[in-house]
């Protein structure tokens, strides 16, 4: 809902006037006031009002942390959530500042990098991040949390997709459509993410009565150009073709897509493809991809609430909030 200044004085029992002064920084309303005024327009998610107030808290820090930059530099996911990340950290009012870290830099470097700003806090899209990567954030003595890596072990807030809901429910769709030779399109590169999935992947066939067959997986490098190869290169010589592949991400799943039509085979026809994201490019490639939709609307914004109540509130014991999913079928399956 798109709000006015009339309809924000109505619910605070206050004239027109009042709030106009307020969003312009005029003078005239009590510090108690304007704050109340501010506040509401904040918590009705309308801070964009506010761009003329001098209401500045300082900046938060969107941290991006690469260790072999793979997943990052090649389809990153943190673009499709930032915008709404933007909006939530603005309405808190805060800047947003963006700092690029990656493990071959110097510890002193990195920290400084942390320290220039005179941050409050940092959001870290720490996908590619493992438990060693933490200690320079927890040195910072910054107020931060994890964006997609939950770090279940570590004491530290975190927002994360919950994987073995989505595996789940990507494995549960191929098998209720008749699928029993369920392969799987692993990358090379590992990242936790994966590694749950992979797991959850192994566990559910198990559990469904399938035996897990290591053929069926098949090992496909971080580019479109080596993911459409290597699937190629496994479909000329696999003595068994599944019915189905699950793959690790949607970027995985289209770029093996090509590999599959290119070398004869049709898809769903021939092969279903189940990917997990719900990025664009599902609905750009043909047939569009049905695919495990996480909830971006929602991702990066829970982070930034984490964050906010971490900084507003002193919290000392961590939160750990796990997304649940769904799956967006689209033409990629074939009910056999």
């Amino acid at each position: 809902m798109v709000y006015k200044a009339k309809d924000i004085a109505e619910m605070l029992g206050v004239s027109t006037a009042t709030v106009s002064l307020v969003l312009n920084n005029k003078p005239g309303v009590g510090e108690k006031k304007r704050e109340e005024i501010i506040q509401k327009i904040r918590a009705l998610g309308c801070g964009y009002m506010l761009k003329d107030c001098l209401v500045n808290n300082g900046a938060i820090g969107f941290v991006v942390y690469k260790r072999s930059g793979c997943i990052i530099d090649e389809s990153p996911f943190f673009t499709y959530i930032l915008e709404g990340i933007t909006k939530c950290i603005n309405n808190y009012g805060y800047n947003l500042n963006f700092i690029y870290l990656n493990k071959d830099m110097d510890r002193q470097e990195q920290k400084s990098q942390l320290m220039s700003d005179g941050l409050k806090g940092l959001v870290i899209f720490g996908v590619e991040m493992t438990r060693e990567d933490l200690q320079v954030f927890k040195d910072s003595d910054l107020p931060f949390v994890i964006l997609d890596n939950s770090f279940q072990e570590s004491d530290v807030d975190s927002i994360a997709v919950n994987n073995r809901l989505g595996t789940e429910k990507a494995i549960r769709l191929l098998y209720d459509k008749g699928h029993r030779h369920i392969g799987y399109i692993r990358s090379k590169v590992r990242i936790n993410s994966f590694d749950e999935r992979f797991h959850f992947y192994k566990r559910l066939l198990r559990k469904l009565g399938l035996e897990y067959n290591r053929s069926l997986v098949v090992e496909v490098g971080y580019s479109e150009s080596e993911a459409r190869e290597c699937m190629k290169e496994y479909l000329k010589v696999a003595k068994t073709v599944p019915s189905a592949f699950f793959a690790e991400n949607d970027f995985l799943a289209c770029s093996a897509m090509q590999g599959i039509q290119e070398i004869g085979f049709r898809v769903p026809d021939d092969i279903s493809l189940v990917g997990f994201d719900d990025r664009p490019i599902a609905q750009m490639v043909s047939p569009k991809l049905t695919t495990v939709n996480i909830p971006k609307n929602i991702f990066g914004p829970a982070a930034v609430e984490l964050l906010i109540d971490r900084i507003s509130n002193k919290r000392e014991q961590s939160l750990k909030i796990e997304l649940g999913v769904n799956i967006i079928e689209r033409e990629s399956v074939k009910n056999v």
